[in-house]
């Protein structure tokens, strides 16, 4: 045996990075064409979705508000405005940092062969899994994950991790307010039984007030002629836009209305199809990654299983008003596959097989099912809100073969002791 290294090795990193590169280009907001447009002048934001950028541009300027935090500190540090190039490239090494935590998580979680580990996370990213994270570059709620990432880089049951989290959860309720709910089980399970476990809940209460309330007149105008990204090639300038339907600027309750009246207009059948084919395949993704834990770490296996779960009180009330299944689901299960590395005391070795290509019964199991996945996931369409109509029946049984193997092979471990 070998000791488990606590990064991934160089040939890993360079790897996930490259298909972090092929995926921003390949399943982007509109790809390597949009950088043709971009340069042409016909698309001044180039590859990056204009949605997220006008996220990146909302400011302090004409007052507090939420999701002003990022906008605030470029406008400081960048008095002459944002370029849009390099806003593109901040996009892409988003993202590649994304992928290399995934890489790390998915390789501490299993706790096997660098070989089985890379395969895995290869084809998360390759699936809609990754093609989601790529869709959404820029996404505020990923920056947040890496804010909270850095806790593996303290010691556990610390002062210093405690201290971290909070600064993660405040810093991620300014970026995005939706961090309120969705990092509390963050707090929960890593920070030190006492008082500072429920400073989050205290500061989650003050900041819903204050974001509960709609944007003041003048704030999204103070803010659009604060700061302003150009195309370096067209001098074509984006500046932040608000509305009266943009999450950005309208209260938790305005967004509430607006999104559960989709659930009146829909159909039953079309509300739980779009659930089954978002949702749904989360899932999917989350049973392959405990089926492929099952023979190198099945204490971590359960606590993967529970940490996961606790996120339903808080996150699916959520999910429900956003009706961005597949986002959320990735971003979560992200979040629960971060905090249960996050629990592990100590490194523990890999559990290496001869020859160290193969792969053992559950790891076999998890790569079929991700292999489907991958083959079947859609191409072209965009999976960051809905995925294709089509894709229901392919959901729904791509859930139901991940359930079976996962069960076989806890059947199968089970006999084997």
């Amino acid at each position: 045996m070998t000791a488990r290294p606590h990064l991934l090795s160089w040939w890993a990193a360079c790897w996930i990075a490259l298909l972090a590169v092929w995926q921003f280009f390949r399943a982007g907001w509109a790809g390597t064409s949009c950088w043709a447009r971009g340069i042409k002048g016909d698309l001044p934001s180039l590859c990056v979705d204009p949605y997220w950028v006008n996220q990146w541009l909302k400011n302090y300027a004409g007052g507090f508000s939420k999701r002003g935090l990022i906008g605030e500190l470029l406008r400081h540090l960048f008095p002459g405005g944002l370029d849009l190039l390099w806003l593109n490239v901040a996009a892409l090494l988003l993202l590649i940092a994304i992928a290399l935590l995934l890489g790390l998580l998915v390789q501490r979680l299993l706790r096997v062969s660098a070989f089985a580990s890379l395969l895995i996370t290869s084809l998360l990213f390759l699936a809609p899994f990754g093609k989601s994270l790529a869709e959404t570059a820029l996404d505020p709620l990923q920056l947040c994950v890496l804010l909270v990432a850095f806790v593996l880089l303290t010691p556990p049951q610390s002062s210093t991790r405690d201290w971290v989290l909070i600064a993660a959860y405040v810093l991620g309720s300014l970026i995005y307010e939706g961090c309120l709910l969705l990092l509390l089980p963050v707090g929960f399970w890593l920070m030190r039984p006492g008082l500072g476990r429920w400073l989050p809940l205290m500061l989650t209460a003050a900041l819903l007030l204050v974001f509960q309330q709609q944007d003041p007149a003048g704030l999204g105008e103070a803010a659009r002629q604060a700061l302003v990204a150009t195309n370096p090639y067209t001098g074509q300038q984006l500046r932040y836009q608000d509305g009266a339907g943009l999450a950005a600027s309208v209260s938790f309750g305005f967004n509430v209305k607006q999104e559960f009246s989709r659930y009146l207009a829909d159909s039953l059948r079309d509300t739980v199809s779009r659930v089954s084919r978002s949702l749904g395949v989360v899932i999917v993704y989350g049973l392959s990654l405990l089926t492929a834990m099952g023979r190198g770490n099945s204490q971590g296996q359960r606590e993967l299983a529970l940490i996961w779960l606790s996120w339903v009180p808080f996150a699916l009330p959520f999910v429900l008003i956003t009706h961005d299944w597949l986002r959320y689901g990735v971003i979560l299960l992200v979040l629960a596959m971060l905090v249960a590395v996050a629990q592990t005391q100590s490194p523990e070795p890999f559990q290496e097989i001869e020859p160290w290509w193969s792969l053992s019964v559950p790891e076999a199991s998890a790569v079929a099912v991700l292999t489907l996945c991958t083959v079947i996931g859609p191409a072209n369409q965009d999976v960051r809100k809905f995925l294709p109509a089509d894709y229901f029946y392919i959901a729904v049984l791509m859930l139901l073969v991940a359930l079976v193997l996962f069960c076989w092979n806890q059947s199968r471990l089970a006999r084997l002791g």
